[in-house]
């Protein structure tokens, strides 16, 4: 009955971007399209960057759970640290997770971004550096994510990413739509879907196939003008390959705060 109704909720509202994710053991947490994770700028950001301007910014942030492509890695809340510097189409970070209820559970990303605007089109191709902690000696990732303008409102895209594990890239293949809509000077509502494909990319427990469905409803008020506070929430249906392993149909929420110096 939970699952159901927080299901049509955001099926109402056209919800979605997840947090898209993977088993702890074999794979890390991964998409570009969460500001929380990645320290990523929101694909509809309020302050747009100047072009010679070296922008400086702190992002920081909590989530019900760590979720990633439509698993719950770490069975409890996450806290998130990025700094953040950009230079025209170039974006740094760096990216630092901690569990809020397993003192063990830990991640580490080094990530750079080339943002390239192309008309109606975003480009982005990034590649990521990733450690777990304990022990992992770190996984390399490669990706590319492609937007689409349809108009002020609409917008659509893809978002494909890989990670080379045991002498081999493994994928995962997302395609998004949503819309987002100004309701006051400084508020802002976006509602995506999310569709996840995984060849490889979650393993070993799961099989190449259909992953998840992300429905995600977020709100970003500007504070102030360097202050940017986002409150989202987030249902992750389990689709084939999840559904088979009695995994996924998560829900959760969170909040992020940004400040640009």
């Amino acid at each position: 009955m939970k699952t159901r109704i927080g299901t049509g909720v955001l099926l109402a509202v056209c919800a979605a971007f997840s947090w898209s994710g993977a088993l702890a053991s074999t794979t890390n947490c991964l998409n570009p399209a969460h500001y929380l994770k990645t320290g990523g700028s929101h694909p509809l950001s309020l302050a747009e960057p100047a072009e010679d301007r070296v922008y400086l910014r702190f992002q920081t942030g909590w989530a019900s759970k760590y979720e990633c492509e439509g698993l719950d890695l770490w069975d409890g809340s996450l806290c998130a640290f990025v700094p953040e510097i950009q230079y025209r189409e170039w974006v740094g970070k760096i990216w630092y997770g901690v569990s809020t209820d397993h003192q063990n559970h830990a991640e580490l990303k080094y990530r750079l971004d080339y943002v390239k605007e192309l008309g109606n089109w975003t480009v982005m191709p990034w590649y990521e550096h990733s450690f777990v902690f304990p022990g992992d000696k770190g996984i390399p990732r490669p990706g590319l994510k492609t937007t689409y303008r349809f108009s002020d409102r609409w917008f659509a895209g893809t978002d494909l990413y890989w990670q080379y594990n045991n002498h081999t890239f493994r994928g995962y293949y997302a395609a998004f739509a949503g819309l987002h809509e100004e309701i006051a000077d400084c508020v802002r509502v976006d509602a995506t879907i999310r569709y996840g494909y995984n060849g490889g990319y979650v393993g070993p427990v799961v099989h190449h196939g259909s992953n998840a469905l992300d429905y995600n409803l977020s709100f970003t008020f500007r504070a102030t003008s360097r202050l940017t506070v986002e409150l989202f929430t987030n249902f992750s249906q389990a689709l084939t390959v999840l559904s088979r392993k009695g995994l996924g149909n998560d829900f959760y929420y969170g909040i992020n705060l940004k400040y640009t110096f």
